[in-house]
């Protein structure tokens, strides 16, 4: 299956997680077959080490993402128009079509198969395109005939093979919004950070759907995601919302151990928090050690969530499940 993907990427926007991580599926799938225009050189670990660049300097670090590709070199990006015109390609892929509409004109008058993938963090739908195929969603809320919901996924490479029954931390160090504890300059750290919690703290940031939530599955962590029950429907769809709101609902309380001016953005802040931080400040907390040994299922959440991600939320089974929608047009 011959595929063009017409990328998001420019000079000034290097990473486009959705973009990325729907052109690494299409290559894990399909290979060489599959054409990113423009490249995105900055996921192709040849071309990161041809153009000696940092990928600290891109979005997150470039962690979980980054060098994940190969063989930039040999995918050949010319003549991309007389292929367009010819219908060299059996599937055009729009990777991030508000950003990037390259030769749209010629793909709809050369009566191509193409598709739309809208991965910002709004809920703004361009219906202009939504009317003429199908337009995978990030943000949804109302699934129709052409508009789909599509949420962001993992390299199957970065998930762990089994968690770790042996954790350093009750909930992970690095707090969402609190810079301070962004102290991790290299992949590995990161992921170890992790591996080594068993619960670590999520919530929605400029949209509903975070690439943290699946790093944090993907290391054999238990998400606390503090907003998951006010998450629409057709929003982070593949997620496993029902067992999240369960954990959420039954491990809450461990959070009063920890000073909520610490680990809370100001939007989560309330007084019931500060009261119940100040209320257990008075007792002893519960220890690590302790926590373990009295809720020994916690190590059957872990394995149940990782294999729920390895199953459900790589980026090849996310591609896969578009393809097949592809397949009804």
């Amino acid at each position: 299956m011959k595929i063009l993907f017409i990328s998001g990427t420019s000079e000034n926007n290097l990473t486009d997680y959705m973009n990325d991580l729907i052109l690494h599926g299409l290559r894990e799938l399909y290979g060489n077959d599959v054409v990113d225009y423009p490249g995105c050189w900055y996921l192709y670990s040849d071309e990161v080490k041809k153009r000696n660049f940092d990928t600290n300097k891109l979005w997150g670090k470039g962690f979980n993402l980054n060098n994940s590709l190969h063989e930039y070199d040999l995918i050949d990006r010319e003549d991309i128009s007389t292929k367009i015109k010819s219908k060299y390609f059996d599937l055009i892929v729009y990777g991030s079509i508000r950003r990037s509409s390259h030769f749209l004109d010629e793909v709809i008058k050369s009566n191509n198969k193409y598709i739309f993938i809208d991965g910002e963090d709004d809920r703004v739908i361009d219906n202009n395109c939504a009317n003429k195929s199908l337009y995978f969603k990030r943000e949804l809320l109302k699934e129709t005939s052409n508009i789909k919901p599509i949420n962001f996924s993992i390299p199957k490479e970065k998930i762990v093979k089994a968690i770790n029954f042996n954790p350093k931390n009750l909930l992970s160090p690095l707090i969402p919004g609190k810079i301070q504890t962004y102290i991790y300059n290299d992949e590995k750290s990161y992921n170890q950070m992790y591996q080594n919690s068993i619960f670590a703290l999520t919530y929605r940031k400029g949209g509903w759907d975070c690439f943290r939530h699946y790093e944090i599955l993907m290391n054999g962590c238990i998400p606390l995601h503090l907003e998951i029950d006010k998450c629409p429907d057709k929003t982070l769809e593949k997620l496993p919302k029902d067992l999240l709101k369960e954990v959420l609902n039954k491990y809450k309380w461990i959070l009063s151990n920890y000073n909520p001016f610490f680990i809370y953005k100001y939007k989560f802040l309330d007084i019931k928090k500060i009261m119940s931080f100040l209320i257990s400040s008075t007792k002893s907390k519960i220890s690590l050690e302790d926590f373990i040994h009295e809720n020994q299922e916690v190590f059957e959440i872990k394995n149940k969530l990782l294999n729920y991600t390895k199953n459900n939320l790589t980026t090849e089974v996310t591609v896969k499940g578009i393809i097949e929608r592809v397949k009804s047009l």
